[in-house]
């Protein structure tokens, strides 16, 4: 049963029982009162995304807080124009050939709204053409520098089957992750990760992979935490693996509070109903 489904099973059997008058402790207000409070302090700081998780979970728990219904629609119209306005200004900037500051609108724009295809479609453009040319830089010094030795000797067939088993690797990591597999993408980087390859443009390429798979775990994590908050927290502990991130952690704080919560109420019930 998913956590959402467990959720509402929870609050339906806390309903019947203060119906029946046989509820001492309903730890659902105190939770609410939690959650309102947490909306509330990241809306002063700015933070329109966290606060919509925040205001999201008081619905699931109590579906008719006017308040909580208000200010969803209220954020969610916030983000979608942030989002807007952050994605044109990318598309301004890749028109412009500044790639870095384009690079940052889009996050932005992924940042207000986390399934914005196009924005993401713009982001994976941008690093693939910033890693061919760091392909390309990084074989023409190699060629200037064998040509500047006099033609030097490669290495050995055993140092070439390392290169090229590290270079499979990168590229099942690529193919995974445009399929959206990230559990096979994220057991292909562990194996990448023990070889020790001399192949510079191969280990560029599995750095900036240790990236893309971070951003995966943690964009797939804020789609789960309001269907799947086990699986969210799972996500958020991988990403967290391959890069360290502000936004992960604390998501990941928040999802692990809202867990034990959830876990308290559950077994509070339990114990109601045994009795």
């Amino acid at each position: 049963m998913n956590s959402r489904l467990f959720l509402l099973c929870t609050l339906l059997t806390m309903i019947l029982l203060q119906g029946c008058g046989s509820l001492s402790v309903d730890r659902t207000p105190s939770f609410v009162a939690q959650q309102r409070s947490m909306a509330l302090v990241d809306q002063n700081k700015g933070e329109l995304a966290s606060a919509l998780d925040h205001w999201r979970v008081i619905l699931l728990a109590r579906p008719d807080d006017l308040q909580a219904r208000e200010q969803v629609a209220t954020l969610q119209g916030e983000l979608d124009k942030k989002a807007q306005v952050a994605y044109s200004k990318g598309l301004a900037a890749l028109a412009a050939g500044r790639q870095k500051r384009a690079r940052k609108r889009f996050e932005e724009t992924l940042a207000a709204r986390p399934s914005h295809s196009k924005a993401l479609m713009q982001l994976k453009k941008i690093k693939s053409l910033q890693m061919n040319k760091s392909q390309h830089d990084k074989v023409s010094k190699t060629k200037r520098s064998a040509l500047a030795n006099g033609g030097a000797v490669g290495p050995d067939r055993a140092a070439l089957d390392v290169d090229q088993r590290l270079r499979s690797h990168v590229r099942r990591i690529r193919a995974y992750l445009v399929a959206n597999q990230l559990f096979q993408a994220d057991a292909q980087y562990q194996h990448a990760a023990q070889i020790r390859s001399k192949d510079l443009v191969a280990k560029e390429q599995l750095a900036s992979l240790s990236e893309k798979l971070a951003d995966s775990y943690y964009r797939h994590a804020r789609s789960l935490v309001r269907s799947d908050l086990n699986k969210a927290i799972e996500y958020l502990q991988i990403s967290l693996r391959y890069e360290s991130d502000e936004s992960a952690q604390g998501l990941l704080q928040r999802s692990r509070l809202i867990r034990d919560n959830l876990t308290k109420i559950q077994g509070h019930r339990a114990g109601e109903i045994n009795n």
